[in-house]
């Protein structure tokens, strides 16, 4: 009796013992691993590993990591410790109009427009992190990481009307300019509560109040955007600031678009004039009907641009002509297009049918891996913003 006695006690000891040591490792694992997304640098699959890489605000000591819960912890965060590694921790949707609504075209300049210093790191670490009414400004600086957090594109109080072209909007969700080294990563940007079906009429022309969810211009160089989500907007994502600034953007604009899923937007994924776009593993659907949003083209070529594009997955309903899948934007300076493995409404994309001469891709300074495209459905799941910590 004795011992069947000892033994039965033992066993629920031993038993909450492991218990207890599976618990601090997993909970030590888990913490570990976060601070391995945290501090983490640019993968070696995009250009953004190249010119030395990105690592953003990953050096950063103790001192210098904040956690955001506020427009004001935000800003404070951002000016605070000049010239250091940081990395902001970002817990909360934030107000970046701090609640104050945009009076006019200079208030919203002057509160709107957030720019974020060298060497930084800004990772959203729950799923409501993310911005609204305001931009994020990656100008003249460097080594800059941005991930796991949701944007709400701005809406413009006050668009300006341009003569032949109606009312145009100023502000986007994201802008890079004459920057290099970043990283975009698993975010997620939309029109959100305001869409383009909300726009009202104003001396006969569509008031438009939206502009791009993300810019990348003036001599940027060595961006890659992986892993997120482009949704529920018209004008998506620009390279290349005009067809007049080639002196400025020729050679630069090495630009990798991997593992994204462009979802209901009308055009520009992305419109390039001058850069080198290495798109890859990428989704793109869409709905030539849509009564918002409708599908117009993804890739639109201007003035020298170059894509190369591997294995992404086009869905696009009512679609009559593969070939739409671009647009020629160049103005007789057309650049390059080259396709390998990519589908069209389950049908291989054949550039040649479309009048252009396939040619050979170009060779790359990075090492990459090409998913089959029948796996990129998957990418539903996995990119977007709120999925870096999720189980």
């Amino acid at each position: 009796m004795a011992t069947h006695y000892l033994s039965f006690a033992w066993k629920p000891c031993i038993h909450t013992a492991l218990a207890a040591l599976a618990f601090v490792s997993a909970s030590a694992l888990a913490a570990d691993n976060t601070q391995a997304i945290i501090h983490q640098s640019a993968p070696s699959n995009g250009w953004a590993a190249m010119n030395g890489g990105t690592s953003g605000g990953s050096q950063a000591n103790a001192e210098h990591i904040y956690h955001i819960t506020s427009n004001d912890t935000f800003r404070q965060a951002l000016n605070s410790a000049k010239g250091q590694a940081k990395i902001l921790l970002i817990e909360a949707s934030i107000d970046l109009s701090g609640g104050q609504p945009y009076t006019s075209f200079a208030d919203q300049k002057r509160r709107s427009q957030i720019r974020i210093p060298s060497n930084t790191t800004i990772i959203g670490m729950t799923q409501s992190a993310g911005f609204k009414n305001g931009s994020l400004i990656i100008k003249k600086v460097h080594n800059i990481i941005v991930r796991n957090i949701a944007i709400e594109t701005p809406v413009d109080v006050a668009p300006h009307f341009e003569k032949g072209d109606g009312w145009n909007a100023e502000w986007d969700g994201m802008n890079i300019t004459t920057a290099n080294n970043v990283w975009i990563d698993h975010i997620t940007i939309t029109d959100g509560s305001f869409t383009d079906s909300m726009y009202q009429h104003k001396d006969g022309w569509k008031y438009v109040q939206h502009d791009g969810e993300l810019d990348i211009k003036r001599g940027s160089d060595y961006v890659t955007i992986s892993n997120s989500v482009f949704e529920n907007h018209d004008k998506t994502m620009l390279i290349g600031h005009s067809d007049h600034n080639g002196k400025q953007d020729q050679g630069k604009l090495h630009v990798t678009l991997v593992d994204n899923v462009f979802r209901n937007v009308t055009q520009r994924t992305p419109r390039v004039r001058f850069g080198q776009i290495h798109a890859y593993n990428n989704v793109f659907f869409g709905n030539k009907d849509a009564k918002n949003y409708h599908y117009s083209y993804s890739f639109g070529m201007g003035s020298e641009g170059k894509v190369l594009s591997e294995n992404n997955l086009f869905q696009v309903a009512h679609l009559s002509n593969p070939c739409d899948i671009y647009k020629d934007l160049s103005h007789g300076h057309f650049g390059q297009l080259v396709d390998s493995g990519s589908l069209v409404n389950d049908k291989p994309l054949d550039l040649n049918a479309c009048g252009l001469k396939q040619q050979t891709k170009w060779s790359l300074p990075y090492h990459y891996q090409l998913k089959p495209v029948a796996e990129l459905t998957t990418l539903i799941k996995q990119a977007g913003a709120g999925k870096l910590f999720s189980s």
